[in-house]
């Protein structure tokens, strides 16, 4: 069993995930950050979200707790992965963004991003937001902060959180 928190951090493509790990991993030193999207391999998703948890399993038993960013949990889906049942407690917090900023953002991306899909993503991340508002998970709007203040508002936020845990 795991004696760390795991935490997430999710939000549809454009949210700022990926931009957001890099600053924070350069501020964190009392817990790890990972972008789960480098250990992905022929778009198996579901094979690298198990892998995580593996990874983030072992960094518990250092006592050191792990922040994933991800899609989660789609297509990342932790908790069919059975290291998923090892952590006591998972606390998830969502990046979002303006719709503008996020057509901006993926249309910037490339041809892989045809404002079709642009378009199902904003619809897919405006549904993300308000399952994320009902069940009163931290959400901050991308759109309104820099990135170093978004950065510095997700290592306060797990900072209280391992502080009220008890320990690293």
């Amino acid at each position: 069993m795991s004696t760390t928190p795991l935490f997430i951090v999710t939000g549809l493509s454009g949210a700022g995930k990926t931009i957001t790990s890099k600053v924070l991993r350069k501020m964190a030193t009392n817990f790890y950050v990972f972008d789960m999207d480098i250990l992905v391999e022929n778009q198996n998703f579901q094979k690298a979200a198990c892998q995580w948890l593996t990874i983030a399993r072992y960094n518990s038993i250092s006592q050191k707790s792990t922040l994933l960013f991800g899609a989660v949990p789609d297509p990342y889906n932790l908790e069919i992965c059975p290291d998923y049942q090892t952590f006591p407690i998972v606390h998830t917090a969502l990046l979002h963004c303006n719709h503008e900023d996020r057509y901006k953002r993926l249309q910037d991306r490339g041809s892989v991003w045809t404002d079709e899909n642009i378009l199902l993503t904003i619809e897919e991340a405006e549904q993300q937001y308000n399952e994320a508002k009902k069940k009163k998970m931290p959400i901050i709007n991308t759109s309104l902060y820099t990135v170093e203040e978004v950065a510095e508002g997700l290592y306060y936020w797990i900072e209280n959180i391992l502080q009220n845990h008890g320990g690293r």
